[in-house]
């Protein structure tokens, strides 16, 4: 026990700055915690993968595009706890572990994770850089915008970099004593990261480079038979195991999966040539914001040159190489993928940021020069974070949620598209809904693109569906349904309007959706919204599946 507590966090006194960064922090990421209200509507969601039932831990989840550990993480933290104060008060079932509780403790324990992040990112900076870089770079990670956003959603973006700085941390240790413990505990949560989001993975060379860093001469026959290393490695494996059993329990399963998802995933929006390395910053602009992105960029060069170039410290080039030889590896291989979306270049940010330290330690005598910038960066950062919160709360859908409750009257039948509320999830609401048939693109698109590959041909029937349900999108069959209202939403419909592809692959959704807008069909319109767009100087300029148009149609 005494071992364990000298490895967590070697804080003799509390920052007081950490504090009051925890505090900030803490704040932004509650405004707009409520958005759904009983539901998540990120689709990327995980988080109540193993809900409602205690037996759906005990099996395989069936896929894994995603790894699931986040859900197991979700379960135990969440729906179990929450199940125990229902069975301890005698509580109607699930009364707590659905709806608006299970949803905002859930989300809490995102924060909580987020929070762990904004600590580990200041001791990993103060042990290589001292305190006065790791107050600087952790107030300005702990307020950016893009990283506030995803606290909202129950993902696996914040969770994987809290795991790979946790992972870093130990590696970091390696690097300073080499302990035998270090290597155990930096193995099992890469393991744990990797289960968490596959790219994170990545952290793991950390191991082997502090390994081999830890070594004052080239000695390989030494640093490569060390059984430590040996150790720390194993441990990674081990580790994702524990985190996600069922990747040996159903192997089959999930090699196909995972094989599937890494052969997809670059190109899901049907672009194979290219690379991403310019769209990478741009990422990171996404997520700090442009004046960060300026600044950093800056330190960032300056900060190798320093240490490179002028050798201003030679105690600070094994941390840098430490730092970099992750952010390469991940920036080279994310890099190259034609499509790239800002939550697959999240988890990698800090390491970047913590790059600069040596640049900040350098203007330090500065004063005039560092508070201009604090002040600048960490009062747009918080501007942009207020209006982030401000966001989630203006969703339109929360504004149709109330209006479907008060205007459509009960067993009313209905039809949703994707990304429209679960009407009966919410309170006094008993609708007969039907959701759209979900299509895609991926599927005629795939077809194309892998059309001499059986093997994600095969793997493709499970993962996207049987064939697009084209016959529903006419008018026929809608006057055979005979619904009463119709629940459209933009981030679904708007594709097929909008998007040349869509429009060449679907001509027959274009024209359904156009027809149902312009009310040639006997329905009219009873409800329209769309939500408000954020005024153009803050970031992130789009916040994954949040801005949208909601209408609602009624029979004529």
């Amino acid at each position: 026990m005494i071992a364990f507590k000298r490895y967590f966090f070697l804080i003799n006194k509390i920052d007081k700055l950490l504090i009051i960064v925890l505090l900030t922090a803490l704040i932004l990421c509650l405004y707009g915690i409520t958005w759904g209200k009983v539901e998540s509507w990120n689709p990327d969601d995980v988080g109540f993968l193993f809900f409602g039932d205690f037996k759906n831990i005990l099996r395989s989840p069936g896929w894994f595009l995603k790894p699931p550990f986040q859900g197991y993480f979700n379960f135990f933290l969440s729906y179990i706890p929450l199940r125990l104060i229902e069975f301890l008060f005698n509580l109607p079932k699930n009364s707590l572990a659905s709806g608006f509780i299970a949803l905002i403790w859930s989300r809490i324990l995102t924060i909580i994770l987020f929070l762990g992040s904004i600590v580990l990112v200041f001791q990993i900076t103060k042990r290589f850089f001292g305190v006065f870089a790791a107050r600087i770079i952790t107030f300005i990670f702990a307020t950016s915008a893009g990283l506030i956003a995803y606290t909202h959603f129950l993902t696996t973006d914040i969770p994987a970099m809290f795991w790979m700085l946790l992972a870093f941390y130990f590696s970091q240790n390696i690097l300073f004593t080499g302990n035998r413990n270090d290597y155990i505990l930096a193995g099992l949560f890469t393991g744990i990261a990797t289960a968490t989001k596959y790219n994170a993975l990545a952290i793991g060379l950390t191991i082997v480079v502090s390994h081999a860093l830890s070594f004052n001469q080239l000695e390989l026959k030494k640093m490569l038979l060390s059984k430590k290393l040996f150790i720390g490695l194993i441990m990674i494996v081990l580790g994702f195991v524990l985190a996600n059993p069922f990747a040996l329990l159903d192997y089959q399963t999930f090699i196909s999966d995972f094989w599937y998802n890494y052969v997809t995933t670059p190109v899901y929006d049907g672009k194979i040539s290219g690379n991403s390395y310019w769209k990478f910053l741009i990422c990171f602009q996404e997520i700090i914001g442009f004046p960060s992105i300026i600044i950093f960029c800056f330190s960032f060069l300056a900060a190798l040159y320093l240490t490179f170039i002028k050798k201003d410290k030679l105690l600070y080039i094994k941390p840098i190489c430490l730092l970099l030889s992750v952010f390469l590896v991940y920036y080279y291989k994310f890099g190259s993928f034609p499509r790239l979306e800002t939550r697959f270049v999240l988890p990698i940010l800090p390491f970047w940021l913590i790059i600069s330290g040596p640049f900040w330690n350098k203007v330090k005598p500065n004063k005039i020069l560092v508070l201009s910038i604090l002040i600048i960066l960490i009062g747009y950062n918080t501007v942009s974070s207020f209006y982030v919160g401000k966001r989630f709360t203006a969703d339109i859908r929360m504004v149709a949620q109330t209006w479907v409750t008060k205007n459509i009257p009960e067993l009313s039948s209905i039809e949703s598209t994707s990304y429209n509320p679960t009407w009966n999830k919410l309170p006094n609401v008993r609708l007969k809904n039907t959701r759209f048939p979900k299509i895609s693109g991926r599927r005629k698109t795939f077809y194309e693109l892998f059309k001499d590959n059986s093997f994600i041909l095969k793997i493709m029937e499970k993962h996207e569906g049987k064939a697009d349900n084209l016959n529903w999108y006419t008018l026929e069959e809608l006057v055979k349904r005979n619904p009463q209202y119709i629940a459209i939403n933009s981030l679904y419909y708007q594709r097929f309007i909008d998007k040349p592809d869509f429009v060449k692959l679907y001509p027959e959704v274009n024209t359904y959706f156009n027809n149902l807008i312009q009310e040639k069909y006997p329905y009219r319109i009873v409800f329209d919204k769309e939500s408000n767009k954020p005024p153009t100087w803050v970031y992130p300029e789009n916040i994954d599946f949040l801005h949208n148009r909601m209408i609602i149609f009624a029979k004529k």
